[in-house]
């Protein structure tokens, strides 16, 4: 018999017995185990760095103690309510087009695509956060020389602290105190501010303050 025909049929022979298992039947698709949280739907399924993003599913705990959320191999953080079928999270810095996946217990979900959009426009501290503060909603009234909190400046805000944590985390805005206090979803203490204010920060206004902070928090 013609040496290659022999080496062709070895070959394919050997394809076929590692594609099987050892009872010579070809092995199913590995599920994930039947424990394990299960992703429904995102909405939206894409969006740019900053962007809130609701997952809704199965299995993912009354709280969220240990468990977590991924783009990729990038850990996202959770903002709100953690409940068993539903999620929220924001598209953490370096994000890129693939699967988003959350762990509970060491068992990790089926991955969902997402799709990072184009990157978001550079937010100035100068021109587009601070008026927030000293302008558009009057924050310096009060934290222009109380409360052990000061927004008048680029080194005094990023000075701020506070026995529940830093005002700014840089590079991580919904770790940080300031944006928790101005959404209601994340309120960690005390009252929402502005204090009193008849009309709270626009989503609109409040993105701006976010992807400042995601972007690096620059004295810009």
């Amino acid at each position: 018999m013609n040496m290659k025909i022999v080496s062709t049929i070895i070959v394919s022979a050997m394809f076929f017995i590692s594609a099987c298992d050892d009872q010579g039947v070809l092995a199913p698709p590995i599920d994930p185990p039947s424990n394990a949280p299960t992703i429904v739907s995102l909405s939206p399924a894409s969006g740019s760095v900053g962007d809130t993003i609701t997952i809704k599913g199965t299995k993912f705990g009354s709280v969220q103690g240990s468990s977590t959320i991924s783009f990729g191999s990038v850990a996202a953080t959770s903002i709100g309510p953690w409940s068993d079928t539903l999620i929220k999270t924001i598209v953490p810095v370096n994000a890129a087009t693939g699967n988003v996946s959350v762990k509970v217990n060491g068992l990790s979900s089926a991955g969902k695509q997402f799709t990072v959009l184009g990157t978001v426009p550079a937010v100035s501290f100068d021109s587009d956060v601070l008026p927030l503060f000293t302008t558009t909603y009057g924050c310096t009234g009060c934290h222009g020389g109380q409360n052990n909190l000061f927004l008048e400046s680029y080194p005094q805000v990023m000075a701020g602290n506070s026995i529940n944590g830093p005002v700014i985390i840089v590079g991580n805005a919904s770790g940080s105190i300031l944006v928790k206090k101005l959404r209601t979803a994340t309120l960690p203490f005390g009252a929402r501010m502005p204090f009193g204010a008849t009309s709270q920060v626009s989503d609109a206004d409040l993105q701006k303050i976010v992807d400042w902070i995601n972007q690096g928090a620059k004295n810009n």
